[in-house]
C-alpha cells in the first residue's frame, strides 16, 4: 500500500476529482461536479471554505472541506458564523479507499479548525444515513438541531474542538 497525503486542493484537482470518482452520482442541485466543485475552489480562493485532498500513487482518495461562512443569501449562525463556528462539508472517500482515509481527512480539518481559532465544527447529514451518523458520533459529534428540507430530514451536529 502506498502512502497517503492530506494537502490543500488545487484547482486543477476538480478534474480529477470527478476523474477518480471521489465525487460521483448525482448532485443535489443537479448541476455538473465539475461546475460544482470549481464553485468550492473559487471560494476557497476567497476565504470562505478550505478543501482538503487525500493522494496517494494511484490518485485522489477524497476529500472534506471546512466551511467558515456560507456564500450570500445561505447564511446560518450555527453551522458557519465566519468567526469560530465553522462546518465540515462534503467528506467523501473513493470507493476503494483505504480504509482510514476519511477519518484522517476529518482529524487533520480538525487541527486546521483549532489554528484558526475555530472553537465549534458543525457536521450535516441526512437523517437516513445510519452509517454517517454512527461514524460522526465515533469521532465525537453530538446532534443539536433536526430541521426538514425538500421532502427529508436533516441532522445538525456538532463538536467542541478548542484546545
Amino acid at each position: 500500500m502506498s502512502r497517503v497525503f492530506i494537502r490543500y486542493a488545487l484547482p486543477r484537482d476538480a478534474d480529477r476529482l470527478v476523474a477518480d470518482r471521489v465525487v460521483a452520482g448525482p448532485t443535489p442541485t443537479g448541476e455538473p461536479w465539475l461546475a460544482r466543485v470549481q464553485k468550492w475552489l473559487a471560494e476557497q480562493q476567497a476565504g470562505r471554505r478550505l478543501i482538503l485532498v487525500a493522494e496517494d500513487a494511484s490518485g485522489l482518495l477524497g476529500m472534506v472541506q471546512l466551511v467558515f461562512r456560507f456564500p450570500p443569501g445561505y447564511a446560518d449562525s450555527e453551522a458557519a458564523n465566519g468567526v469560530d463556528v465553522a462546518m465540515v462539508e462534503t467528506l467523501r472517500s473513493r470507493p476503494d479507499a483505504p480504509p482510514g482515509v476519511a477519518t484522517q481527512l476529518i482529524t487533520d480539518v480538525q487541527n486546521i479548525a483549532r489554528k484558526r481559532a475555530v472553537k465549534t465544527l458543525t457536521f450535516l447529514l441526512h437523517m437516513g444515513d445510519n452509517r454517517g451518523i454512527a461514524q460522526a458520533k465515533s469521532w465525537g459529534f453530538e446532534e443539536f438541531r433536526i430541521m426538514p428540507e425538500a421532502g427529508r430530514m436533516l441532522a445538525f451536529f456538532r463538536k467542541s474542538v478548542e484546545s
